[in-house]
């Protein structure tokens, strides 16, 4: 364990991740310049799950802020700086240039399918972009805000910093609602554009929740590890994975809502989204999807000592991320990639490329700021949690 003159200070961040984050990208850039269908649609899938990390992670203490929770103040800090980490975002704005490559709907010639055509007022290239700057702009600077917040209560000790984050909570987690759902149709639904679903808005926010809490659950045991947070007990790593079995529990609900509703009124306009899926070698991606993101993390939660336990928790956590990816692959990759699931050489570069400069710049605004909230009105009630 750290002396305690360091357990406020962050841990550095482990120097491997520089040679993946390299390495990673090396090898997507080889994809792109072979295939750049493939390298594209591997850059959003990645880019998505990081973005749904940091914002997953936001949500996540908005929740806490507006119902006035005080078991996550001693890991706060690691929330804010999940929140703060911009490479799920700079990826999907990389998108951009290559849309074409992912998106039926961004090639040349396109306006030739009426359906398609009668959708040209939203889906074009141009507003596409500007949505996407304003979404990932709005999510950010509600990101910066909870964050100034929180570091002028450090200087000055005042409640009205707390209070004002819970107003900034709240209509966070209005607008970003709403928000997220409109972005999930232009980067997620929009790849297959002959397919609509009305609860894709929902499915996507279920999603992002798990993710945030998958990813949070990793990164306070990592820092936890390292002695920094010694103040985290088993009580908070209860109560976040307690979070990790509802949020895995709703996603597998939705999940099945939108399968199922598909499955019953069989149009053909909807099943097709299903069976690109379920046929051509993606059929036990399709189902290992729910397997590893409900299934295995239901019955190995179940135990109360498993939520309590980081030698449980974690590798369920890790689990989960597992299915988040293959979820958000699984509504790109059979869209652009006809032939069949490939060897994911690509994807694989990709996900440890993003994956890694997530690393680097989360241990890196993790360290820009005092691990512990010296002045938050509820640190008292968090190092005591449960004790």
């Amino acid at each position: 364990m750290s002396p305690p003159s360091e357990r406020r200070n962050a841990p550095a961040a482990p120097r491997l991740l520089v040679v993946l984050a390299v390495a990673g990208a090396s090898v997507l850039g080889l994809g792109m310049a072979l295939d750049p269908t493939r390298g594209f649609s591997a850059l959003l899938a990645s880019g998505f799950l990081a973005l749904a990390a940091a914002l997953g992670a936001l949500a996540l203490l908005c929740l806490f802020l507006v119902s006035n929770a005080g078991f996550h103040v001693a890991f706060k800090r690691v929330l804010e700086a999940l929140s703060l980490v911009p490479v799920g975002p700079a990826a999907l704005l990389a998108v951009i240039p290559g849309a074409g490559w992912v998106y039926s709907w961004a090639r040349p010639g396109a306006a030739a399918d009426p359906l398609i055509a009668a959708k040209a007022g939203y889906l074009n290239l141009p507003a596409f972009g500007v949505r996407m700057v304003l979404f990932l702009g709005l999510w950010g600077a509600f990101a910066l805000m909870l964050r100034r917040e929180s570091l002028a209560q450090d200087a000055d000790g005042q409640v009205r910093h707390t209070r004002r984050s819970v107003v900034l909570a709240a209509v966070f987690l209005l607008l970003g609602g709403y928000s997220l759902s409109l972005a999930s149709v232009d980067w997620l639904m929009s790849v297959q554009p002959h397919w609509a679903s009305t609860i894709f808005g929902f499915y996507t926010i279920g999603s992002t929740l798990l993710t945030g809490t998958a990813v949070a659950i990793l990164a306070v045991w990592w820092v936890r590890r390292s002695g920094r947070l010694p103040e985290v007990n088993e009580s908070h790593l209860h109560d976040l994975g307690k979070l990790l079995f509802g949020f895995c529990t709703f996603w597998a609900y939705l999940w099945f809502s939108q399968y199922l509703l598909i499955w019953y009124a069989n149009l053909p306009e909807e099943t097709s989204y299903i069976l690109a899926r379920t046929r051509g070698g993606w059929a036990p991606l399709f189902w290992g999807n729910l397997v590893a993101g409900w299934v295995l993390p239901f019955l190995l939660l179940l135990p109360r000592a498993a939520k309590r336990t980081p030698a449980r928790l974690v590798p369920v956590a890790a689990l989960v991320l597992v299915g988040r990816l293959l979820d958000v692959w699984l509504q790109i990759a059979p869209a652009t990639l006809r032939a069949g699931p490939p060897v994911p050489w690509v994807e694989l570069g990709a996900l440890v490329g993003i994956g890694a400069a997530f690393g680097l710049v989360f241990f890196r605004v993790l360290g820009a700021a005092p691990l512990e909230p010296a002045h938050d009105p509820y640190l008292v009630e968090s190092l005591h949690h449960h004790t």
